[in-house]
C-alpha cells in the first residue's frame, strides 16, 4: 500500500485511522482488502481472525517490532 512497512501492516494502520475505510471494511472486508491491493495470503490471514496468524504475518513483514493486537467484533 505504501512504503511505511509491509502491505499488511500498512493496511491495518490505515484501517485504524480512516473512517471511510472502516465503513467499507465493515460492509465488505474481502473486497476492501482486494481494492487496497493486499495479496491473497494477507487477505486469507486477516479473514481467519486468528490473532496468532496475524501477529506472525506482521512479525515476518517487520521483524524486531512488537505488536499489540486486539479484535473488535461488531
Amino acid at each position: 500500500m505504501d512504503g511505511n512497512g509491509g502491505e499488511l501492516s500498512s493496511f491495518l494502520t490505515k484501517l485504524s485511522e480512516d473512517r471511510h475505510l472502516q465503513d467499507a471494511y465493515a460492509q465488505d472486508p474481502e473486497g476492501t482488502m482486494r481494492a487496497a491491493g493486499l495479496s491473497d495470503d494477507s487477505i486469507k490471514t486477516l479473514l481467519s481472525r486468528d490473532l496468532g496468524k496475524i501477529k506472525a504475518a506482521l512479525e515476518k513483514e517487520l521483524p524486531g517490532r512488537d505488536f499489540i493486537l486486539f479484535m473488535i467484533i461488531f
